[in-house]
């Protein structure tokens, strides 16, 4: 009864049409759940404890159309007043205890929590329903480890499910217990390797075969649930290996050469590491983002890495054909062609603190362009979208839980998005746009953001002694920049 899985599918009157014993009624669309636990106790005795994944509110409006924090809706599933009865009707009819979210697949924004969802998402209602019953009621869903912690001591909540931190870092409750909060490699609510489950206009699902058949791996952690692929093996030749670029990627190498016994050195032409994740990680939301590029700083401090910053790579020659790492990233995609185009500001710069008007157009309805256009709404901003593409985030390894709350947060909020439109030109306080329905057109702002995607950028080509990590060959995401670097130490 969780998540619009099969026993919510009965459960739900938007979904259960069904005039047999099984629909229509409240004991009909809730009879298929206890038949369940009543054969389990009938096969294993009524001391065989049974808990029940429990969706406590679908938050849901129809099919496709989730109700967002916050939003006025008519509720398609079920409500709080149905949900106290049926959590009581559920544990009079066996179930030992129930484990708790919100949401369905058609608000997977609540049992899947990415970052742009509040903390704590789901605990309201879980704590309300727990007065209802007499077993016990666990709670899951982003919660602060905290906050759970002073719920349970209360008496408001019984447990509390993590499974993302988990895979992030395998031992981050020891770490929480002993004191050592900055040794965990943080989630950051990404679902790049967890569950990169995509849906966008005319596609059902774009991950590769590989992915759909391994999840709960982890974009941050190149080891979780790839321990026969991804595992620290010590070098019998210890080298000095010269990293030239000290993003994520270059930090990634640098940490499991050290591992592995080698000496690394990075040299970053920045006076600080981070690279392209700094921008990345700006948004006043993104604060686990944050917690990982410090969590990377000081893992380059603990292990002893040498790190010269300020320090600009231009060639190789230098380092005499000894081992190099190429980890320079990728540069913004211009869009020359356009007339005015340098007017406009590009991603990274507005990211990086350049100041815009009021009334901004993105061009580029990506991932990152719709994270700025969110960005500059929660900062009282009007952002307009333009889109070449017929839908939002319409890329690889987006999950549908990250795009979806997007697409629906710009739809309640009325922000401008225009699909399937070209800009073709930049004005001083306008954009011209070509749209594929209604032709050209003139759209008015103040300024103009550039989220056209990037292009790598490596210093020089792979070689015999020289090795490319990260965006630098082929732009992807955090995750490819993470395991890519981690398979690029590993062969050194």
């Amino acid at each position: 009864m969780h998540e619009g899985y099969l026993l919510d599918q009965f459960t739900l009157k938007y979904v259960n049409h069904r005039t047999d014993e099984y629909g229509g009624s409240f004991e009909n669309r809730y009879r298929f759940p206890v038949e369940i636990v009543q054969a389990i106790k009938n096969t294993c005795g009524r001391d065989f404890p049974v808990s029940l994944r429990y969706s406590v509110i679908s938050k849901t409006k129809g099919f496709r159309r989730g109700a967002l924090p916050g939003e006025d809706y008519v509720e398609a599933g079920r409500d709080m007043e149905e949900s106290k009865k049926a959590a009581k009707y559920l544990q009079d009819a066996g179930y030992d205890m129930l484990n708790c979210d919100n949401g369905t697949y058609d608000a997977w924004y609540w049992a899947h929590p990415p970052i742009y969802m509040p903390e704590n998402c789901n605990l309201e209602d879980v704590e309300e329903l727990k007065k209802y019953v007499d077993i016990p009621v666990v709670c899951a869903g982003r919660l602060d480890a905290r906050t759970a912690a002073d719920a349970i001591s209360e008496g408001r909540l019984d447990g509390a499910g993590f499974a993302r931190p988990f895979l992030a870092d395998q031992q981050w409750v020891t770490k929480l217990m002993e004191g050592k909060e900055e040794e965990i490699r943080p989630c950051i609510l990404c679902h790049n390797g967890c569950f990169n489950m995509c849906h966008y206009k005319g596609v059902a699902n774009d991950q590769a075969l590989s992915d759909s058949l391994n999840l709960a791996r982890c974009a941050v952690n190149a080891e979780t649930m790839q321990w026969t692929k991804h595992f620290i093996k010590k070098t019998a030749k210890p080298k000095t290996i010269h990293i030239i670029g000290g993003g994520i990627g270059g930090m990634e190498t640098a940490r499991v050469l050290k591992l592995r016994g080698h000496d690394p050195v990075i040299y970053e032409k920045q006076d600080c590491l981070g690279g392209t994740f700094i921008p990345a990680s700006a948004e006043s939301y993104k604060g686990k983002l944050r917690d990982l590029l410090a969590w990377y700083r000081r893992q380059m401090e603990v292990l002893g890495i040498e790190v010269h910053l300020n320090t600009e790579i231009k060639e190789i020659e230098q380092f005499s054909g000894g081992e190099v790492v190429i980890a320079t990233g990728a540069v913004p995609r211009t869009l020359r062609k356009v007339p005015g185009h340098e007017k406009m500001i590009e991603a990274c710069d507005y990211l990086n603190g350049a100041p815009v008007g009021e009334r901004v157009a993105v061009i580029g309805g990506g991932l990152t362009g719709s994270e700025i256009a969110y960005e500059l709404a929660l900062q009282g901003k009007k952002p307009i979208i333009v889109e070449m593409k017929d839908d939002l985030v319409s890329q690889p390894g987006v999950c549908l839980a990250n795009s979806s709350y997007l697409r629906e947060w710009f739809a309640l909020h009325k922000v401008p998005v225009y699909l399937e439109t070209t800009l073709e030109k930049v004005k001083d306080h306008a954009i011209v746009c070509h749209s594929r329905k209604r032709g050209q057109i003139e759209i008015e702002c103040d300024s103009v953001i550039s989220s056209a995607g990037y292009v790598p950028m490596p210093l020089v080509q792979k070689g015999k002694h020289v090795h490319l990590a990260g965006d630098c060959m082929k732009v992807g995401n955090l995750r490819t920049v993470i395991w890519r670097a981690y398979e690029v130490a590993m062969k050194i």
